[in-house]
């Protein structure tokens, strides 16, 4: 027999607020270093320094052919969610290659943050190509350049969720 379990006997875990935004326009970058993806963005304002911030993104990445891409999660100017540090290798949240300019990369990531703030709190994303690519956000390489019923332009969203402790 399954009964419904109630948060409030267990404490916590029930949601204050949920905000998102959607990014469905093209954005592309040559710079090789991490950049932020303009009008991807959001901002909530915990309502107790207890909350934990439920962050989740998806969004696709492009970059020319034989070229490596990067992408990380940020809370204001701090990277969060992002590997250990190993040597020379770069920290990032997200890394890939693509072998045709037709390839896009997606990319979700789901993270429960611990802002330990009552101030406004931003996440973002940025990304880079490897030095010499193109990176794309939301659409292959081959799809920012070219119009064909067969490429498609894609859509991103970031959605906060506040966990009340």
């Amino acid at each position: 027999v399954l009964k419904r379990l109630d948060a409030s006997l267990i404490g916590g875990g029930k949601i204050g607020q949920v905000v998102q935004t959607v990014k469905t326009s093209l954005f592309t970058t040559t710079s090789s270093s991490l950049t932020d993806v303009t009008g991807f963005s959001i901002a909530i304002t915990p309502s107790a320094t207890s909350s934990k911030i439920l962050v989740m993104v998806q969004f696709s990445l492009g970059v020319t052919s034989g070229y490596k891409l990067y992408a990380q999660l940020l809370r204001g100017s701090t990277a969060i969610y992002i590997g250990d540090a190993a040597g020379s290798r770069l920290r990032r949240s997200f890394g890939s290659k693509t072998n045709a300019n037709d390839d896009a990369r997606s990319v979700s990531i789901i993270f429960l943050d611990s802002p330990n703030t009552t101030d406004a709190t931003t996440y973002k994303i940025q990304a880079n190509p490897e030095s010499g690519g193109t990176l794309a956000f939301n659409a292959s390489i081959y799809s920012a350049d070219n119009d064909s019923a067969l490429l498609s332009r894609d859509a991103a969203s970031i959605t906060v969720m506040e966990v009340l402790a």
